[in-house]
């Protein structure tokens, strides 16, 4: 517990392994100094979940990767996320999509997702952020079930309430980065009158505390730290047990349950009518994941993640209908728009030029329909993906495939679409192998597309990712061959075009459309002259070298593979910085 920017999340993330950059020193679980992180599960402040699917859909999901099939049947996984989501109070909202919860249910659902594989030490960062003080109570009461059915919780709080704050077992305190107090939560009052600060009859000894390390009655902070180091304030307060037959003479004090309310409201006389709050029960039956140590920690292969999470991914892409209805839609109407614009420009001598510009227009029409969604993507799926993976959900490269092998088939049937109805309606040759040719550059120059998304968007934010990938793409718009010929640029920038995709995509639709001993195209009978008539023209005043369509195709293909390694590396490295 501590004020803001004392260091609470800070110190969690460092036990919890979530930072690990600028950190020394050695961390251990338990009597036996286990150093295993796995034996951890890590609840963030934010609760990041998919929001296109149920509370009953993300937890079987979440069990299928957790625990094997061999382990635990079907039937029995369905038994056991029933029994979570009916403990933690979120059955009657089994079917809602976790985009429709409410603050309190999001948290006792991402908390219902980490008890499926039941982990010994379970870390949460301000569990009550954002709760109501019903919602609070009611989250903290579950913890300390959880707790007292033999697991250690570990979180952090901002400002609890009196109720609250007497449901810790221990308390530890921090500002500025120093401890402050260390022990009993009903201890807390008498500590602080140990160094001279008294707290006000009835008054909530947690508001106090943070009242003194906000430094509100003067800086106390290194002599609390001082007085932190001992360890007898972990103990539960010993309180005077009184002659029941009415002498008033005090015997020997013996150590008692924790007294409800009085001690951290500073009241001198016992108040035994008081009932402390009930934590809720929650049993080994409950959780039956519990009673099988050896099944628990039989966890499915990565194949077997692999498929769950092209499945996940697969019914996102479904219910996601601005990525598939809508672009679909988009891309059909957008490309009808295209082919009535340019008309018969792939057979009309008189508009080869306007034919070249609209291969120019079928690049970087599915060029920024492709790139932009991944930039905008990626930084949210990042979190999930961030607290996932940090849980042992799944390893990053299975996610990275998983997603890989389940956009590429739609962004692909989209390129078809797109290029078959603009290849018909611009009239060009009518060749299957042309028009395969020709969509076949048009899938490359898509996937090319995505894996630069993939990279913009796990590289930098939103805002910056969009700001390069436009100004990148308008480089290699200039690059591509057509705004400015090879042949008018100095050697450098000759140089530099070759790291344009652009500039492959645009050289191989012009071989597609004029090589290969093309037949003439058609002059309209009111020209009495058409310049590009013969295909070979085209080709030699743009200087494109005849038969290298082979060599432009390979190129994006090489393209594509470097920037979805570039791309996994600084998937990877967003992921360990943060």
């Amino acid at each position: 517990m501590g004020p803001s920017g004392a260091g609470k999340s800070s110190l969690l993330n460092i036990l919890t392994g979530y930072t690990t950059q600028g950190v020394k020193g050695t961390l251990a679980f338990g009597s036996g100094g286990n150093t295993n992180r796995k034996l951890c599960s890590y609840i963030l402040q934010e609760d990041y979940l998919q929001p296109l699917f149920t509370v009953h859909e993300i937890m079987l999901m979440a069990c299928d990767l957790k625990v094997s099939s061999d382990s635990l049947n079907r039937s029995e996984k369905l038994r056991l996320v029933d029994k979570i989501l009916d403990t933690l109070q979120l059955s009657y909202c089994k079917q809602t999509r976790c985009g429709s919860l409410s603050g309190g249910q999001r948290k006792r659902l991402s908390i219902a997702l980490e008890l499926i594989d039941n982990p010994p030490i379970l870390f949460l960062d301000e569990p009550t952020t954002g709760l109501d003080s019903s919602s609070s109570l009611y989250t903290i009461k579950l913890l300390q079930g959880l707790a007292r059915e033999g697991r250690t919780i570990v979180c952090t709080i901002h400002q609890p309430s009196a109720t609250v704050y007497e449901m810790f077992d221990h308390v530890y305190v921090l500002a500025e980065g120093h401890c402050v107090y260390q022990g009993s939560a009903l201890n807390t009052v008498p500590y602080l009158r140990s160094v001279g600060l008294h707290c006000p009859a009835y008054h909530n000894a947690a508001d106090y505390l943070l009242e003194v390390t906000n430094k509100e009655y003067g800086n106390f902070t290194k002599a609390l730290a001082k007085a932190a180091n001992d360890p007898s304030w972990r103990l539960n307060p010993l309180v005077p047990v009184v002659d029941r037959l009415g002498s008033g003479v005090p015997v020997v004090p013996a150590l008692v349950g924790p007294p409800a309310y009085d001690s951290n409201h500073n009241d001198a006389i016992y108040q035994g009518h008081r009932k402390e709050v009930e934590p809720l029960t929650v049993t080994v039956d409950q959780l039956p994941a519990k009673v099988d140590q050896k099944h628990q920690q039989r966890r499915p292969s990565e194949f077997a993640k692999l498929l769950i999470l092209m499945k996940r991914s697969n019914i996102q892409l479904y219910r996601d209908w601005t990525v598939t209805h809508l672009k679909l839609f988009v891309h059909i109407v957008c490309a009808i728009v295209i082919g009535l614009l340019f008309g018969d420009s792939g057979i009309n001598a008189t508009k080869s030029i306007s034919n070249l510009a609209s291969f120019l227009v079928h690049i970087l029409y599915l060029w920024y329909t492709t790139l932009m969604p991944g930039v905008l993507k990626y930084p949210y799926e990042m979190n999930i993906l961030k607290k996932e993976s940090f849980n042992r959900w799944y390893k990053i490269r299975t996610y990275f495939v998983a997603s890989m092998l389940t956009s590429l088939p739609v962004q692909i049937f989209f390129s078809i679409v797109y290029a078959s109805i603009v290849y018909a309606m611009t009239y060009q040759p009518c060749e299957l192998e042309r028009y395969l040719m020709f969509t076949a550059v048009l899938v490359l120059n898509t996937i090319v597309a995505d894996g630069f998304g993939l990279f913009l968007g796990t590289f930098l934010n939103e805002i910056n990712g969009t700001f390069i990938g436009a100004i990148m793409t308008c480089f290699m718009f200039v690059f591509c061959g057509f705004l400015i010929m090879f042949s008018h640029m100095s050697d450098a920038m000759r140089g530099i075009s070759y790291l344009s995709s652009h500039r492959y995509s645009f050289e191989a639709l012009v071989l597609t459309a004029y090589d290969d001993s093309r037949t003439d195209l058609v002059c309209p009978k009111d020209e009495m002259y058409c310049h590009y008539v013969k295909a070979n023209t085209i080709l030699r005043e743009l200087g494109v070298v005849s038969g290298n369509y082979l060599f432009n195709v390979v190129t994006l293909v090489v393209h594509f593979v470097a920037i979805k390694v570039v791309g996994f590396w600084t998937l990877k490295r967003k992921l360990r910085i943060g």
